[in-house]
């Protein structure tokens, strides 16, 4: 199993865990606080994810070969699935956050905690990330992140 299916494996465990959907909706408002800090001049308009109820602002780079990303929104529960996109998709090869399947966030349990707009702007969300990966990809450019603000952990 590749590790960004293990990776979203586990994260629906831990979801199943929970029993309900307000479980899973506490649970993401609590992961919300562990997203980290994102700076100001990355909520600019350039960086807004289209689609989305709330906003959502993603940066994205390559580092050595391997995708790197900021992201922040305005509501918590969308910081609580952001600090898990980037446990699945931060410092993975580009490689493989281009081509990566998300689907934990699809999950019935989880999804409980969205309404339909909401649901569609994960949706928005998750694509974004994919296409980022694969620009960066197939721009053949490796840099470290030019604000050197990139906070998350590394992962090889």
């Amino acid at each position: 199993m590749d590790e960004i299916k293990a990776e979203q494996e586990a994260i629906l465990e831990e979801f199943r865990q929970m029993g309900d959907s307000f479980g899973c909706y506490s649970y993401l408002l609590g992961l919300a606080g562990l997203l980290p800090p994102c700076p100001e001049e990355v909520k600019r308009p350039e960086n807004a994810v289209k689609g989305c109820q709330s906003h959502v602002w993603l940066h994205a780079w390559a580092e050595e070969g391997f995708f790197r990303f900021q992201a922040d929104s305005d509501t918590y529960i969308l910081k609580g699935l952001l600090y898990l996109l980037m446990n699945v998709l931060d410092g993975r090869p580009l490689e493989a956050a281009a081509a990566a399947e998300l689907y934990f966030w699809k999950d019935p349990m989880l999804l409980g905690s969205f309404d339909d707009h909401r649901q569609k702007g994960v949706g928005y969300v998750a694509a974004t990330l994919r296409r980022m990966a694969g620009e960066l990809l197939h721009s053949g450019e490796t840099f470290a992140d030019p604000g050197g603000t990139g906070t998350s952990p590394d992962k090889s």
